[in-house]
């Protein structure tokens, strides 16, 4: 154990060490910079547009959570419908986890305009309360998003309405299957065209007022679906497990936004492995350069180490004066490179990247944004610091150990 005037030489030895070289040290704090800079950056990125993929998902459409009958969301018909019992509904009414819910009916139709007839997906919604659970009211590209007053009014996706030949204001016929068994048949009028950015959605759905539907398809009293939005995607877990305890699980499922669209988790899982690789590589070219520098240093005073040896410094203080040698380097580049990977997170944050050109592409995962923002975490700085500061002494643990373990007359005659 060294004392404190002992550990005061060893510390300022091992600072002027530092800056015998100063072109070498400059170098590789550069590394350890950029480094740890790009590190911070890259998980940043990730993070924040992970989470916007997430929000922009559950926004459009599908909701953190999900309620519906078993088998409902491998088939999405009419046929897979339940009623909310007034105990239910208080239950998420009374959570204040949930920002809001909304009931709803799906199914499957034909729609025809003058000689054109296409397959399309039917989404029924709760006007009053569809504008908290999904934001699908602020892609409206042409006309306007259903109202409370709406009876027979929808609104169609772009391409849907493209390929029917409609635009706001022109009639459509539905015709479907009722829940019944009957046929459902409707007149309907296009008051609004989407364009939300997801084909699956801008090409096949069409959007109606919820209790239009509950007569068109003959479904008084039941529904196929509750979405809920939450005020956090935190809570997902712990909310979806409470309605699960208080709800028939034999009849009906209680899925978050990952068992709704697991295309989506498998995205972000194999963005993860890609981005824990290239974060591997950087942190390897920080820990061999801090290593390559210090092999140098340990090189080239290796009659200095015999010299303190001689005179009678201990092993385990040649070996102290080394890695706090590198521990200054990594401390010093750390804390630059922290600067400057916040400082580009940052602006990322306020200017998210645009991938626009690549929208098509990023469509296929079921993603239908193409701004992502980086988001800072302070888990993010931390681990990222201790790592690179671990890593930095480990790696300089062996010229340390070859350093103090020096003959003392032969490092004094090394040339």
């Amino acid at each position: 154990m060294m004392k404190n005037k002992e550990l005061s030489i060893v510390l300022l030895l091992a600072w002027r060490s530092v800056w015998k070289n100063k072109r070498r040290t400059i170098l590789t704090l550069l590394t350890v910079v950029i480094g740890s800079a790009m590190i911070i950056f890259l998980n940043a990125f990730a993070t924040g547009g992970h989470e916007q993929m997430i929000e922009d998902a559950v926004s459009t459409n599908t909701g953190h959570i999900q309620i519906h009958e078993k088998g409902f969301w491998d088939n999405r018909g009419t046929d897979y419908a339940f009623q909310a019992d007034d105990g239910l509904l208080k239950l998420l009414e009374g959570d204040n986890r949930i920002k809001s819910f909304s009931r709803r009916i799906h199914a499957a139709g034909l729609l025809s305009c003058r000689d054109t007839t296409v397959g399309a997906m039917v989404q029924a919604v709760d006007p009053a309360r569809e504008n908290e659970v999904t934001d699908l009211h602020r892609h409206i590209i042409d006309g306007r998003f259903l109202d409370e007053n709406d009876t027979t009014s929808v609104v169609l996706g772009a391409v849907l309405a493209r390929n029917l030949g409609v635009k706001p204001g022109g009639k459509i016929a539905l015709i479907s299957q009722g829940f019944d068994g009957s046929i459902a048949a409707e007149k309907l009028t296009v008051v609004g065209l989407f364009n939300s950015g997801n084909p699956e959605y801008d090409q096949s759905l069409m959007i109606m007022p919820f209790a239009q539907a509950q007569q068109t398809f003959t479904m008084m009293g039941y529904i196929n679906a509750i979405t809920i939005h939450l005020k956090s995607p935190a809570y997902t877990d712990a909310v979806r497990d409470h309605i699960r305890r208080h709800v028939d699980t034999g009849a009906l499922e209680v899925m978050g936004w990952d068992e709704l669209m697991p295309e989506l988790v498998q995205f972000i899982v194999m963005d993860d492995i890609g981005a824990y690789i290239f974060d591997f590589i950087l942190f390897m070219v920080v820990a061999f350069g801090i290593l390559n520098t210090i092999q140098m240093s340990v090189f080239e005073r290796i009659r200095e180490f015999g010299v303190m040896l001689a005179i009678g410094t201990r092993p385990g203080q040649v070996t102290a004066i080394v890695l706090f040698e590198s521990l200054f380097i990594s401390i010093i580049g750390v804390v630059l490179g922290m600067a400057l990977g916040s400082g580009i997170s940052y602006y990322f944050t306020l200017n998210p990247l645009d991938y626009s050109q690549f929208a098509d592409e990023i469509a296929v995962w079921g993603i239908a944004t193409t701004l992502f923002p980086a988001k800072l975490t302070w888990l993010n700085i931390t681990v990222t610091s201790f790592l690179t500061l671990g890593l930095a002494v480990l790696f300089t643990v062996f010229p340390a150990r070859r350093a103090a373990k020096l003959n003392p007359i032969e490092a004094i005659r090394h040339l």
